[in-house]
């Protein structure tokens, strides 16, 4: 679950999955231990690729629990290692202890064949490959717009829940 940041420890100059330029640098803040730039991470749960982030800097917590992807370019959440679904944010937070990832702020979600959503504080469950919002959520779905409270995606079933929705939904497409 963890172990692809503690195998961090190891490195002295380049991400181990040969990223060219993807640089190991320390920090002077406080908690944190060391820092990529321009680097891509691949998550893994229980031997299975769960998502993928390429951001500007990507910082590890001296304790090795936490890694903050800052200023992300691409966000993949993945299932069998296939994209169900792309994220945009400027920070996301992995955890290495439970394997999941959650976007604090404001996020923009494509879920593959599906709608576009705008959430609020997001959390990803890599294990049962359900995405959970809490702080609001705004979906476009062929044309119509809702928008709820609460949201939970179980992207394996591939079922949307909102609750408490209000929004206008169109009878025909556009």
């Amino acid at each position: 679950m963890g172990g692809l940041v503690w195998s961090f420890l190891y490195l002295k100059a380049l991400h181990p999955f040969g990223l060219a330029g993807a640089e190991l640098s320390g920090d002077q803040f406080a908690g944190v231990g060391f820092r990529f730039e321009n680097a891509t991470l691949v998550g893994w749960t229980r031997g299975e690729k769960t998502w993928r982030i390429q951001a500007r800097t990507v910082d590890v917590s001296k304790d090795r629990q936490r890694a903050t992807f800052r200023r992300i370019t691409q966000g993949y959440l993945l299932k069998k290692g296939e994209p169900v679904a792309t994220v945009s944010a400027n920070e996301a937070i992995y955890n290495t202890i439970t394997g999941n990832v959650s976007v604090p702020g404001t996020a923009e979600v494509k879920v593959k064949n599906g709608p576009s959503l705008k959430v609020k504080s997001i959390y990803w469950n890599a294990a049962k490959s359900r995405l959970a919002c809490l702080g609001g959520v705004s979906a476009t779905i062929d044309g119509s717009t809702v928008q709820g409270e609460r949201m939970l995606a179980d992207l394996e079933k591939k079922e949307l829940n909102i609750s408490r929705v209000q929004g206008i939904i169109r009878l025909e497409k556009t």
